[in-house]
């Protein structure tokens, strides 16, 4: 059981890690690096992102032309209190499935994109879904309102692949 709860959460890292080449964020270009903060993240799901830190990542950048590399930075925020005090830093901020006790501020800091593995209901400021089907797939949602608020682009090749970008929360 363990090992497969470790094989999911690579799997949505992957997930995760691959979405980053498709987004654009606000003033990216200047910044060495992307901090993708996680939030809550277990001991499977850190295990699963450690990989990503120090990853290089390239994009084409759209208003340029041109291919820009940065670095991952993986930030750790474990309790309510670091979320309040370090998510302005976050480009990304990833909450794995374990994770859904620890709140995002509503609304998320412009500049800051939001990915949920299984959110709920009430999870209205996700940017983009994991949600495992009911045939066992993983799929992704996209609300471009969420990624409107963060000043974000989506490439439009991500926008196609996903299941729902209605515009509206997941």
């Amino acid at each position: 059981m363990a090992e497969a709860a470790s094989n999911e959460a690579a799997l949505r890292v992957a997930f995760v890690y691959k979405f980053i080449k498709f987004i654009e964020w606000p003033n990216q270009g200047s910044s060495a690096s992307l901090r993708l903060c996680a939030l809550g993240a277990d001991g499977d799901a850190k295990e699963a992102l450690q990989p990503l830190n120090g990853q290089p990542v390239s994009r084409h950048i759209v208003d340029g032309n041109f291919v820009t590399k940065q670095a991952i930075e993986v930030f750790y925020l474990d309790d309510q209190s670091g979320i309040q005090q370090n998510i302005n830093s976050c480009q990304l901020v990833y909450r794995p499935l374990n994770a859904a006790a620890l709140r995002i501020p509503h609304p998320p800091p412009t500049g800051v994109f939001v990915v949920a593995d299984d959110p709920l209901p009430t999870d209205i400021d996700i940017g983009i879904a994991l949600i495992r089907s009911e045939d066992g797939r993983i799929e992704f949602s996209i609300s471009t309102s969420a990624a409107n608020h963060a000043g974000v682009s989506i490439s439009s090749q991500l926008l196609k692949l996903s299941r729902n970008n209605s515009g509206g929360g997941s």
